[in-house]
């Protein structure tokens, strides 16, 4: 069963000589409770789909449907809803917020939305992630694979339709970087989460259960 369809994608940033297609008539289906990952170089378009997917941005023509939602014609209000109910985001940078703690940021989406964790699966992701001891920590005093955990954690809380990291692992050492995938490939495996990841490395591609080429705004 497939829970994301692209058909048609375009995106086109920039004008005259400067134009660049960064997607030119995309086509993909992503099954439910499956690890995609979407490989390619720099300037490849596999960001920018990424963030077609997740509601970040619109494309040009074409249309984008996660979950049995169609994004197109969605304002920017309701793409908000969107993404805050049906994706979980994981980012190269962690994107926490230092201020807060590790158990407020893992929270911080659904106290955006007024809501509470689920008791029983609150305690499940803290015993899965190993930050049961961490959670009056503050990001700056964890290493940059505690961050990520917690990042995943923060991803994973509301129970999103679908998890979207972008390039999970590229501020991490080595083995940081694939305890860390290790996580993300038990995720989809223990809670049956659909992941899709982009990457340049074809190394950590290949823990996917589908590997996507892009080259220049296609599909190979």
């Amino acid at each position: 069963m497939d829970i994301v369809t692209l058909r048609g994608l375009k995106k086109t940033f920039g004008k005259g000589e400067g134009q660049v297609k960064a997607l030119d008539g995309i086509d993909l289906s992503i099954e439910k409770g499956k690890f995609t990952a979407i490989i390619g170089a720099s300037g490849s378009g596999k960001t920018t789909l990424l963030n077609m997917i997740g509601g970040l941005d619109v494309p040009d023509e074409g249309e984008v449907t996660v979950d049995g939602i169609s994004l197109r014609g969605l304002t920017e209000k309701e793409l908000a809803v969107f993404r805050r109910s049906k994706v979980g985001f994981v980012y190269q940078h962690f994107n926490l917020i230092p201020t807060l703690t590790v158990k407020e940021n893992i929270l911080f989406p659904l106290s955006l939305a007024g809501s509470t964790p689920d008791p029983a699966f609150w305690e499940e992701i803290l015993t899965f992630l190993r930050l049961e001891d961490r959670l009056g920590a503050y990001p700056g005093e964890l290493s940059g694979g505690g961050q990520q955990r917690v990042a995943i954690a923060r991803a994973l809380i509301s129970k999103p339709a679908i998890l979207l990291a972008d390039e999970p692992t590229g501020n991490l050492d080595t083995r940081s970087g694939q305890n860390v995938l290790g996580l993300l490939r038990l995720s989809v495996e223990t809670y049956h989460q659909t992941l899709v990841m982009i990457t340049h490395n074809l190394d950590l591609a290949q823990m996917a259960d589908r590997v996507v080429r892009m080259e220049d705004g296609h599909i190979l």
